[in-house]
This record gives structure tokens, sequence and C-alpha cells, in this order.
């Protein structure tokens, strides 16, 4: 039986193209002629060139008007395959079902920015596709998986890895979530923190010149210090010890 679905997508900056590798597997193989329309909100040109090749219908402009206008039961499914769009529960309740692909090992690393939260609190590193509620990725899981890393890795270790992940196995599963052989399930939520980019921001500079981060100044001039060929900075982690190296490069701006 045909269903009616609404896509949301956005471009990514990897390699794996999660939203346009989706839509091809969706489109190019929809064995059970289900009917789509996408809304990309970033007018990404890579996803709009094959939605227009494809003649699939979709809104690259004016998504509020759009998104207001929804009626309920208008389509079965809600995908959000890649984008920073948050729902409110009246909009969600206009669908039949919906889900959303997260980068992270649920309900570890909510919010914005998995992929630094992951490593500065240590979580698991995983994946997971989950049914939307009101709160940010909150709602019951069709699947997680985990990802194992051998420490130390980087967030964009993190973030490659995670984004291949969540691609494949919303492509692995997405048949049998579609005709419900995979069913949403609540996972006890041990772990309440929702990050914001806010948060990312404010720990993303640091000024050495400050008299408060003065330890922070001490512990970089002592990485310099001792950085030549008989003699290394060294560390320990839980249980294990590691040499840190330090590279500094002159830049003209912030980031943030």
């Amino acid at each position: 039986m045909e269903n009616k679905i609404l896509i949301v997508c956005a471009g990514d900056k990897s390699k794996f193209y999660v939203a346009l590798t989706i839509l091809k597997f969706l489109i190019n193989k929809n064995k059970n002629k289900d009917k789509y329309v996408v809304v990309v909100l970033d007018k990404n040109k890579k996803i709009l060139s094959f939605l227009k090749a494809k003649k699939i219908k979709f809104i690259a402009n004016n998504f509020k008007f759009f998104f207001e206008n929804v009626e309920k039961n208008q389509f079965d499914w809600l995908l959000n395959i890649w984008g920073p769009k948050i729902y409110k529960e009246n909009f969600l309740k206009k669908f039949k079902s919906n889900l959303n692909l997260h980068p992270s090992y649920l309900p570890y690393a909510r919010g914005k920015d998995p992929y630094f939260w992951s490593i500065y609190y240590q979580y698991p590193i995983g994946v997971s596709i989950h049914k939307m509620d009101s709160k940010i990725d909150h709602g019951k899981i069709f699947l997680r998986k985990k990802i194992n890393l051998k420490f130390p890795f980087t967030a964009g270790e993190v973030f490659n890895r995670t984004l291949k992940s969540v691609r494949n196995e919303f492509i692995k599963n997405w048949d049998k979530i579609r005709n419900k052989r995979i069913k949403p399930k609540k996972i006890k939520l041990k772990n309440k923190l929702v990050h914001k980019r806010v948060d990312l921001i404010k720990r993303n500079f640091v000024d050495l010149n400050l008299s408060k981060n003065n330890i922070i100044r001490k512990f970089v001039l002592s990485c310099l210090g001792q950085d030549f060929s008989f003699l290394k900075m060294q560390i320990r982690l839980n249980k294990n010890i590691y040499d840190l190296k330090l590279n500094l490069n002159k830049t003209k701006k912030k980031i943030w």
C-alpha cells in the first residue's frame, strides 16, 4: 500500500551526503510506489538538482507558510532525514508517524553538536533513529547502534563515522520501520542534558590573556615547553597515559 510521505532535509558537510543518498534510495527504489513531497531547508544544489531531474515536488521557500498549511492526515509519514528544524506537538500530530535521524547514541548527546559533547562527556558513540515528540531528540526509539572508536579520537572522526552509520542504518531498516516490523520503543531517560550551539561557542574560544584562564595558559605553555626530541608532555586519562603534542596555527579571526 502506497504512503504519502513528507521529507524534510538539508545538506551536510560530510562526504557521505546523508539526505541526498537517502533521497536517491527512497525515490529510485520506490517499490511501494510511495508519493513524496520534499522540503529542502537550505536550498542545497545537489538535492534540488536531483529532485528536479526526478520530477519530485519540492519546497525550497516559504517554509513557514507550507508547514502551517499541512492538513491532518495529508501525509502518512514525516521523515526528518537531515536538518535542524524542531517541530511542535500539534504539527507532529498531523502525521500517522514520523522519524528523525540523530548522530548520537540517544539519550546521550541530545541537541546540537553531539560530536563534541560525546567526547567532552565521554558518552557512548553511536547513532539513533527515533520518533519525534515535543522534546528535542526525546521520543521513542526505532533503533540505536553503538560505534566503537579507539581512544583518542577527534570530533571530526565521530562526525564522519556517525553520519555514515546513520545514513546506512536508515537505508538498511527503512522498509522494516515503514511496514511496522520495527516498532518504536521507549528508552528510559538516564541523561536529560540537551545541548545548544551556544554551549559549544562558550568553549570554543579561550582568551589566555585573562587571569581567570591562567591555569589553561600554564598548561598550554608547558605543552610547548616540553616539546623536543627527548622530552614530551604526557597526561593520564582514566587508566591510560598519553603523549601530548600541541599545534598552534596563527589565524586572522575567531570562528564565532
